[in-house]
C-alpha cells in the first residue's frame, strides 16, 4: 500500500502552524487568567460597595438606636432636634439597605441568599417597630410603653448584627481573590464589631440621661459586659493589626480613635458604674442630647478607622483591574504580534520558499520523467533561491548538451554501422561469388574457409546492431510513455518470447502486482535477465524466480536463478560491452545483454546489483523508480 508522505512546504506550514497555535494557546492562558482577574476585580468592587452600604446601614442604624432611646425618654422641647437626627438616620439606613439589596439581586450570590433573606426578615420587623415608635412618640411622656422601646432596642441591635453576619459570609467569596484584602476585610470587621459594642454603651447610657435615673441591675450587668468586650476587642485589635501592611497608617488613627474614646466615656464612667442606688433618680451634670453628640465622635473616630481600611481595599481593588487591563493589553499585543509574525512566516514559506522549490523540482520532474525541460519564472529570487535557480539552469544547459551529444552520438554509430556494414556486405558477397565461380576447382578447405568468412561477417553484422541499438537506448526510453502494466501479465509476456525448454519452471512472486512503469523498457530488462538466466544454466532443468517489492519512490525487482553462479570477481565484466566468460567462439551469446540491460536500468534512473558465487546460482536486483 503506497503510503502518503507530506510536502516539505506542508511540513514547513504544519511546523509554523504548530507553533503558533502554541503561542496562542500560551497567550490565551494568559489572557484567560487575565480576564479571570479583571471579572475577580470588578465583582469585588461590586461586592465592596455593597459591604461599604451594609456598613453604611449599620453606622446609621446605631446611631437611630442611641437617638431613638433617648427620644423616649426626653420632653417634646428636647426631643425635638434629636427626632430630625433620627429622621435622617432612617432615611440613610432605607438607602444604603437599598443600595445593597440592588447590588446583591445583580450579582445573584446563592451562598448568601439564605442569610440575605433573614436580613430582610428582620428589617421588616423593624420597619413595623419603627411605626410603633412613632406611634409611642405623639402620646405624652409618660404615657409611652417601655415595653416597645425595649423591643425596638432588641430589634435593632438584633439587624446589626445580622447585617454583620452576612457582610462575614458574604466577604468571605472574595477574600480568596488577594490575601491582602482577606486581611483587610478580616481586620475591617473587628473593627465595626468594636463599634458595635462602643453603639450599644452609649445608646444605653444616653436612655439613662433621658430618664434622669441610674442604671438598673439588668442594664448595669450589660454595661460591665460592653466595658468588658470593648476592652479585650482593643486588645485584639493592636495585636492584630500588628501584621497588618497598612500598621504605619493604622497605628496613629487607632491611637487616636482609642484615645478620644476612652476620654469620653471615662468622663461618665463613675456615674454610671459606680455603687449608686439601682434604678433610682439621678442628676447628671450633661444632658442626653451633648451625650449623644460626644458618644457619637468618639465612635465616628474608630469609624474614620474603617473607612481607612475601607479605602485601601477599594485602592487595592482599583489596582487589580488596572493590573488586569494592562495584562489583558499586553498580552493581546503579544498574540497580535506573534500572529503577524506567523502569518508573515506562512507568506514566505508559502509563496517565497516552498513555492519557488516545488517550481523547481516540478521542473526536474518533467525534465526526469517527461523530457520536457522548462526553467520556471521566479518573482522572487533571494539569496538561496537565486542560488537553486541558477544551479537548476546549469543543470538545464548541461542537459541540453548531453541530449545533443547523444543525438550526435547516435548519428553517429548509425553512420558508422552503415559505412561498416556496406564493406561487410561487400566482403560477404565477393565470398559467395568466388565460390560459385571457383567450385569446381576449389578445395574443400578453401569452401570451409569461406563458410568460416561469411560466418564471421554475420557475427560483424549482429554486434553493429548491437552497438547502434546500445545507442539508441536514451532515445527510445524518451519516446515511451508510463503504461499502467500488470508484472505478471508482463512475465507471461516475457516468457512467450523465450524459448523455454521442457525442464524450466518461470515463478513469479505474489507482490508482483498492477505497476505503473514504461512497459517496453522494463520488458526489454527482464527478458534479458531471464533469458540469460536460461540460456546460460548448466543443467537441463531449473528455477527463474521473479519478484518485486514497492516503497514510497521506487520497484525493487529480482531474478534469481538455480544455475552455475558467477565468479565475485566477473561482476563487474559482465555488465560490459561484448563480454562474455566464455571464448567468442563458444559463447551462446555475443556479451551485449547485460549491458543493454544496465544501461536502460541507468537511464530510467535505477540501478542493477548481482549476488552470486560459483555454484550457488545468481541473483540479480534492479530498481525502478516510479
Amino acid at each position: 500500500m503506497k503510503k502518503s508522505q507530506l510536502s516539505i512546504r506542508m511540513t514547513l506550514l504544519i511546523m509554523v502552524g504548530t507553533l503558533t497555535l502554541l503561542i496562542a494557546v500560551l497567550v490565551g492562558n494568559r489572557v484567560y487568567k487575565s480576564l479571570e482577574h479583571y471579572e475577580q476585580a470588578e465583582r469585588l468592587k461590586q461586592g465592596i460597595s455593597v459591604i461599604n452600604a451594609l456598613y453604611a446601614a449599620n453606622k446609621n442604624l446605631s446611631q437611630a438606636r442611641a437617638s431613638t432611646l433617648s427620644i423616649m425618654y426626653s420632653n417634646p422641647d428636647v426631643a425635638e432636634p434629636l427626632y430630625q437626627d433620627l429622621l435622617n438616620n432612617r432615611k440613610a439606613v432605607d438607602s444604603a439597605l437599598a443600595t445593597a439589596f440592588t447590588g446583591l439581586s445583580d450579582q445573584g450570590d446563592a451562598k448568601a441568599n439564605g442569610s440575605l433573606n433573614q436580613l430582610k426578615h428582620k428589617y421588616n420587623v423593624l420597619l413595623k417597630r419603627r411605626a410603633q415608635i412613632d406611634v409611642e412618640l405623639n402620646l405624652p411622656l409618660a404615657s409611652r410603653n417601655p415595653d416597645v422601646t425595649n423591643k425596638f432596642f432588641e430589634e435593632n441591635t438584633a439587624l446589626i448584627a445580622e447585617i454583620q453576619d452576612f457582610i462575614l459570609i458574604y466577604s468571605r467569596s472574595f477574600q480568596g481573590i488577594d490575601a491582602t484584602i482577606s486581611q483587610h476585610m478580616i481586620f475591617e470587621y473587628f473593627v465595626w464589631d468594636l463599634a458595635e459594642y462602643s453603639g450599644e454603651e452609649y445608646a444605653i447610657i444616653g436612655q439613662m440621661l433621658a430618664e434622669t435615673k441610674y442604671p438598673t441591675q439588668r442594664q448595669r450587668e450589660l454595661l460591665s459586659f460592653l466595658r468588658a468586650r470593648i476592652e479585650y476587642g482593643w486588645a485584639i485589635l493592636r495585636k492584630f493589626a500588628l501584621n497588618e501592611e497598612l500598621a504605619e497608617q493604622l497605628f496613629p488613627l487607632m491611637e487616636e480613635a482609642s484615645t478620644q474614646y476612652f476620654f469620653t466615656f471615662d468622663q461618665v464612667s463613675e456615674l454610671f458604674y459606680g455603687n449608686n442606688p439601682v434604678g433610682a433618680q439621678a442628676s447628671y451634670p450633661i444632658s442626653s442630647t451633648l451625650w449623644l453628640g460626644m458618644s457619637a465622635q468618639a465612635v465616628d473616630s474608630l469609624l474614620v478607622l474603617q473607612n481607612e481600611i475601607l479605602s485601601e481595599i477599594q485602592h487595592r481593588a482599583d489596582k487589580i483591574e488596572i493590573d488586569a487591563k494592562r495584562e489583558i493589553m499586553l498580552s493581546g499585543l503579544i498574540f497580535l504580534c506573534a500572529f503577524g509574525i506567523s502569518f508573515y512566516s506562512w507568506f514566505i514559506i508559502a509563496y517565497r520558499v516552498a513555492r519557488p522549490v516545488n517550481s523547481m523540482v516540478d521542473a526536474l520532474y518533467k525534465a526526469t520523467h517527461e523530457n520536457i525541460f522548462e526553467i520556471p519564472t521566479i518573482r522572487y529570487q533571494h539569496e538561496e533561491i537565486g542560488k537553486l535557480l541558477h544551479v537548476l539552469r546549469v543543470f538545464q544547459h548541461n542537459a541540453q548538451k548531453m541530449k545533443e551529444s547523444n543525438e550526435e552520438l547516435e548519428r553517429f554509430a548509425f553512420l558508422a554501422a552503415h559505412d561498416l556494414k556496406s564493406p561487410l556486405r561487400a566482403v560477404d558477397n565477393i565470398s559467395q561469388w568466388l565460390e560459385e565461380d571457383l567450385e569446381a576447382i576449389l578445395p574443400a578447405a578453401s569452401k570451409i574457409h569461406l563458410d568460416e568468412l561469411r560466418k564471421r561477417i554475420r557475427l560483424m553484422d549482429k554486434m553493429l546492431d548491437d552497438t547502434l541499438e546500445y545507442a539508441r537506448v536514451d532515445a527510445k526510453i524518451d519516446s515511451h510513455a508510463n503504461n499502467k502494466v500488470s508484472g505478471k501479465d508482463l512475465i507471461t509476456e516475457i516468457v512467450g518470447l523465450i524459448d523455454l525448454p521442457p525442464g524450466f519452471t518461470i515463478i513469479t512472486g505474489d507482490t508482483l502486482a498492477q505497476l505503473q512503469v514504461q512497459k517496453l523498457p522494463l520488458q526489454q530488462v527482464l527478458y534479458n535477465l531471464i533469458n540469460n538466466a536460461v540460456k546460460h544454466h548448466d543443467k537441463n532443468q531449473g528455477t527463474v524466480h521473479v519478484d518485486a517489492v514497492e516503497n514510497s519512490t521506487e520497484f525493487i525487482f529480482s531474478v534469481q536463478d538455480d544455475g552455475a553462479g558467477i565468479d565475485p570477481q566477473f561482476h563487474q565484466k559482465i555488465f560490459q560491452m561484448f563480454q562474455t566468460l566464455q571464448p567468442r567462439d563458444r559463447s551462446k551469446g555475443r556479451g551485449m545483454g547485460l549491458a543493454m540491460v544496465r544501461k536502460i536500468i541507468i537511464a530510467n534512473g535505477g540501478t542493477i546489483s548481482l549476488e552470486s558465487a560459483v555454484g550457488a546460482g545468481a541473483l540479480f536486483r534492479f530498481t525502478w523508480p516510479k
